[in-house]
């Protein structure tokens, strides 16, 4: 296994860790700061490019395209393995509320890369203040909220939902932030929440894998190795009320834990 930090919040740890790493394994250091490179370089230039796309066209589609392309381009120079299993669980042209763990920013790419219909983050908008990724973020038809006006929220979600007769998916990241530990955590209530405001079916989905190749703290990737994606049987919202919040937010928790697989080989 690839050393990984042992605790905390990075800082001397996740230095330590990644001179492990380096010794430990070189061939594959190098490999990693080749790919931080090229993943930087080509989020400049395909988040522009991307950006004066879609300011020219006036169509969401360009970033949708262009993400996805960056997102394969990713998963590929880092040597991932991905394994999608579940998507004939879901029906075409029907839009979902994606509930999942978090463990990486790999998650992301991951999914990006793997999902054969749209996929919709709702970010928060202070994301929009991070350089190229947040101008791209400002003109793509994923969601940008307020957390602090939940009525907005909605209606953009609602909104959305309607642009798209093929059907997306709305993903949560449901702890709320990359785990420390690569375990499941609590979930927060807010995708739960939205799937009852909008009577949309909740999709529980478990990554896992993904906390390998950038552990929460770390800079350099360490590449090569496999991530596993489950899409569980959706559950029905139609008809419930948010008296069954709490009850609902625990079920989709241990659908997505009983598919999560701690350590990945």
């Amino acid at each position: 296994m690839f050393a990984q930090p042992r605790g905390g919040s990075g800082g001397d740890t996740a230095d330590h860790s990644l001179l492990s790493f380096a010794a430990q394994h070189p061939q594959r250091y190098l490999w990693g700061l080749g790919a931080d490179a090229l993943i930087a370089v080509s989020t400049i230039v395909l988040g522009l490019l991307a950006i004066t796309g879609t300011l020219i066209l006036r169509r969401g589609w360009v970033i949708d395209r262009i993400g996805k392309l960056w997102s394969r381009g990713i998963v590929r120079v880092c040597g991932i393995e991905l394994e999608i299993e579940g998507l004939q669980r879901l029906q075409p042209g029907q839009s979902y509320v994606l509930i999942c763990n978090h463990l990486s920013n790999f998650d992301i790419w991951c999914t990006l890369a793997s999902m054969p219909f749209v996929v919709r983050f709702v970010a928060k908008k202070e994301l929009l203040r991070i350089p190229v990724f947040g101008q791209a973020l400002a003109v793509s038809d994923h969601i940008v909220i307020d957390r602090g006006d939940p009525q907005s929220a909605i209606a953009r979600i609602n909104a959305a939902a309607k642009r798209t007769e093929k059907g997306m998916g709305i993903l949560f990241y449901a702890e709320g932030t990359r785990s420390r530990d690569g375990k499941v955590h609590e979930f927060k209530k807010g995708g739960v929440s939205l799937a009852l405001s909008t009577q949309l079916p909740i999709v529980p989905m478990s990554v896992s894998g993904t906390r390998k190749f950038l552990p929460r703290g770390c800079a350099v990737i360490r590449p090569g190795g496999r991530v596993r994606i489950v899409l569980a049987d959706p559950i029905p919202t139609t008809g419930l009320t948010y008296d069954d919040r709490d009850a609902l937010n625990e079920r989709v928790r241990r659908v997505v834990m009983s598919n999560f697989v701690e350590e990945l080989a």
